[in-house]
């Protein structure tokens, strides 16, 4: 069995890089008179970005990525933008629903993450509109897409392992391990001296910050560890008076699933994209190939991972498996298409009529 670094050591933090006390600190818990310089998610969400920017421009040269050269950068801003609208909003309606329609705002304000599926559906969408306004095909710009997926897909994983979300379902192997027990929206879980668990919730009043606690059922193994420092926190209110002793509250050993998924939706998926659009011409097969693809791996990781808190199963499968189910089936619908129409990427102009205007001729 193994432990997360959050429980085997208090100062660890997905802070990568921060300056307080008058020097440098790797991974270390950030105090408030210090300043973060580097968080592991940004540092991931960038190197995508640059890579994405630097393999879009190399398509460009070698003439399999046909759009306007100062449409290549546009196309990238574009994917970003949806990427994170797309991912936002359906982590909002698929997964916390009641929580952000209280309020909608916390939508932008109270990110608690993102969702693939969501990512993926906010490109298609708004490629549909792109393409449209460069006149360029949309599969041929979706097309661009999979291996930039592929290739941040890992850097994601990780970055989810080492902040300890998104574990896996219960396991009795030695790689098996335990993480700081989260409930809704990443909410920290601790547990009173009757072993009833409560979610940690901030409350902002006024220029002051609050946290009390809210009961909440853990519906999976939990192990409470009464060894460490307990805390008291306030329940239900900040205000009300009422403090309990709790302690912190851990996972039953799980599978690491973060890191079975940076492999077969990274790893193995980059591998049959690389393939894929090495020998493909026509245009659509990449993406119908990355939904199968996506959605087939994604379906078999998901029996490792343990289903988001409150949701639970729908028809024996969790909400990511119906997810990709319907993925692979679009990917075979357009992959049929694909063929069916064998449109060829070389046929494609390179660029648009009059992409540089026309010199002025002397009168």
């Amino acid at each position: 069995m193994l432990d997360h670094p959050y429980i085997a050591d208090p100062e660890y933090s997905t802070t990568v890089l921060s300056w307080f006390d008058g020097g440098l600190h790797f991974f270390r818990r950030v105090p408030d008179h210090g300043i973060e310089l580097l968080n592991l998610f940004h540092l991931a969400y960038g190197l995508i970005f640059v890579f994405a920017l630097w393999v879009t421009r190399h398509w460009y040269k070698k003439g399999s990525f046909r759009v306007p050269r100062r449409a290549v950068l546009d196309s990238v801003l574009v994917a970003v933008a949806s990427l994170v609208i797309g991912g936002r909003l359906m982590e909002a309606i698929v997964y916390n629903p009641q929580y952000y329609f209280e309020d909608p705002w916390r939508i932008v304000l109270n990110a608690s993450g993102f969702t693939i599926h969501g990512m993926i559906l906010g490109v298609i969408i708004a490629f549909w509109f792109w393409a449209r306004w460069i006149k360029r095909p949309w599969f041929h710009l979706l097309d661009q897409t999979p291996i930039i997926v592929a290739f941040g897909t890992p850097l994601g994983r990780v970055a989810n392992f080492l902040a300890g979300d998104l574990w896996g379902r219960e396991t009795s192997l030695p790689w098996g391990t335990r993480f700081p027990m989260r409930g809704p929206l990443f909410r920290q879980v601790v547990a009173n001296s009757k072993g009833e668990t409560f979610v940690v919730v901030q409350q902002e009043v006024g220029k002051e910050t609050f946290a009390h606690l809210q009961r909440w059922p853990a519906d999976q193994g939990i192990e409470i560890l009464r060894d460490t420092q307990p805390w008291f926190a306030p329940v239900n209110s900040h205000d009300s008076g009422v403090y309990e002793l709790v302690h912190q509250v851990v996972t039953t050993p799980r599978h690491p699933s973060q890191l079975y998924q940076a492999v077969t939706e990274g790893i193995v998926l980059l591998v049959i994209m690389l393939v894929v659009r090495h020998r493909t011409k026509l245009i659509g097969v990449q993406s119908g190939a990355f939904l199968l693809a996506y959605g087939l791996l994604r379906l078999g990781s998901e029996f490792f991972r343990q289903p988001e808190p409150g949701l639970g199963y729908l028809l024996g499968l969790t909400r990511g498996q119906l997810l990709s189910l319907s993925m692979a089936v679009a990917g075979v619908v357009v992959l049929a298409w694909a063929w069916r129409k064998k449109a060829r990427i070389e046929d494609l102009p390179a660029d648009p009529p009059h992409d540089n205007p026309p010199e002025a001729k002397p009168t």
